[in-house]
């Protein structure tokens, strides 16, 4: 192996220009990939790039590999340094997906994978195993989406509530109130009793399913903080809480901050906000919730989490979770209408089982969403406190700390700060910065089949 090439390669700054949206942020905003997949794929980008610089042999990227490779092109006077610290002009050369290019790109995969392992050893499987980010979770796609099957679902309800009431009506006039009413409360609680707890099993294995170098396994403390609370007020209130630690930012009892005469920032995250409140002079505090919120390095975080809930909620196992739920609740619905029936029809007092109905129907809409959550909001942020975090070594980190304690972990003089910000009916910061990474752009397609060099 050339050490000082690999050495040279290493150090060569692809974030070197100026700005906000640098190439890392850039790369993981528009593929909505997490901090440190982003990072890693940049780096096994540098090992391909070397492969491609030492050999005189056609290398071929894995898709993951050539979208870092795509966003590089791009930064066309970045790209032009690095080839000439390689020493070659490596040339992207486009698969056309021809038959007779076939037997050529597979070749280079192999020869890329033979080569890799002996300077670098085995491929991660997160990087060179799947085509996306999310191909470690192992989830195929769902057959219907979950929209449809409501829809459908709420059709073949109305068309089975009579074939429904005429099977069950000799047992609906058996049985008098308020017998029925008890016996049916029941019937509620134990249904929503035993979906909890088999919803939560069902997910947890649905977790252990998920390849052991998935990204979902290497998160960034704030970016499971976001994936469980879902609110990105939390995370910017955890970065300016470890500037005013560093002494960098002052908290004021009127709500505002400012900062000090030191302008340190250990991280892109506590630059981006001393930029802001520098540009704002001595703003109130929800003011820099605000103008924070939407710079790239926050919206990478919202868009690769929010990412990750949307690809689990289209998933082929999650659908069938939720068919079912729906599938159970439902029929409980129906033994409830079919008795609502009978006593219209009977004249019958009516009002309390509807009363009932109706509760529980509005039950059923809140379960059923909280279903759609659950993964991101409970079982990884559980996954992570029961099996992770006690295996790493996160003593004196304060960012862990505070995702496992929440505000108890701010400092004196911020929380009154905090909580000033959330119990304030006159802002809307909390509602409307939860979804500001709900959308974006993407890249380059991966259609590279792989390179050649001048």
């Amino acid at each position: 192996m050339n050490q000082d090439l690999w050495d040279k390669i290493l150090q060569f700054d692809l974030d070197a220009q100026p700005g906000e949206y640098v190439f890392s942020i850039r790369l993981a905003r528009e593929n909505n990939w997490t901090q440190n997949f982003a990072q890693g794929a940049i780096l096994e980008y540098r090992k391909f790039m070397y492969l491609a610089a030492v050999y005189d042999l056609m290398v071929s990227p894995s898709p993951v590999v050539d979208v870092v490779w795509h966003q590089h092109l791009i930064f066309t006077q970045s790209y032009q340094a690095f080839c000439n610290l390689l020493g070659k002009q490596i040339q992207h050369i486009p698969s056309t997906h021809h038959k007779t290019d076939f037997e050529k790109f597979r070749q280079a995969g192999e020869r890329t994978a033979s080569l890799y392992e002996e300077n670098f050893g085995p491929q991660p499987r997160a990087f060179w195993g799947y085509e996306d980010m999310y191909g470690s979770l192992n989830l195929g796609p769902g057959r219907y989406k979950i929209g449809n099957t409501i829809w459908i679902g709420m059709l073949a309800f109305i068309v089975l509530v009579i074939p429904f009431y005429l099977l069950f009506r000799p047992v609906y006039v058996t049985i008098g109130n308020p017998d029925f009413i008890y016996g049916y409360l029941v019937l509620i609680l134990a249904t929503f009793g035993v979906l909890e707890l088999f919803n939560r099993q069902k997910l947890k294995e649905i977790t252990d399913q998920f390849d052991k170098e998935s990204f979902i396994f290497n998160l960034q403390p704030y970016e499971l903080l976001y994936l469980k609370d879902q609110n990105l007020s939390s995370v910017i209130n955890g970065v300016v809480n470890e500037l005013i630690h560093n002494q960098t930012v002052v908290a004021n009892t009127d709500n505002t901050v400012e900062l000090t005469e030191n302008d340190a920032a250990d991280s892109f995250e506590q630059q981006q906000v001393v930029e802001t409140i520098r540009s704002l002079g001595r703003p109130s505090y929800p003011n820099v919730i605000k103008a924070v919120a939407f710079k790239p390095v926050f919206q990478n975080m919202t868009g690769a989490m929010d990412g990750f809930k949307k690809h689990f909620r289209q998933s082929n196992p999650f659908g069938n979770l939720f068919n079912l739920n729906f599938a159970v609740l439902s029929v409980v619905m129906m033994l409830g209408t079919g008795r609502l029936v009978t006593g219209v029809l009977r004249d019958k007092p009516v009002i309390l089982i509807f009363f009932v109905l109706f509760i529980l129907l509005m039950v059923m809409v809140v379960f059923l969403a909280r279903l759609s959550g659950q993964m991101g909001k409970q079982i990884i942020p559980n996954y992570y406190r029961k099996t992770i975090l006690p295996g790493m070594q996160t003593e004196g980190n304060w960012q862990w700390r505070y995702f496992l304690v929440g505000t108890a972990a701010l400092s004196a003089s911020f929380l009154p700060i905090v909580n000033y910000v959330n119990s304030s009916s006159s802002s809307s910061s909390d509602s409307s910065v939860s979804d500001s990474g709900s959308s974006c752009g993407s890249s380059c397609g991966s259609s590279c089949g792989g390179c050649g060099s001048d």
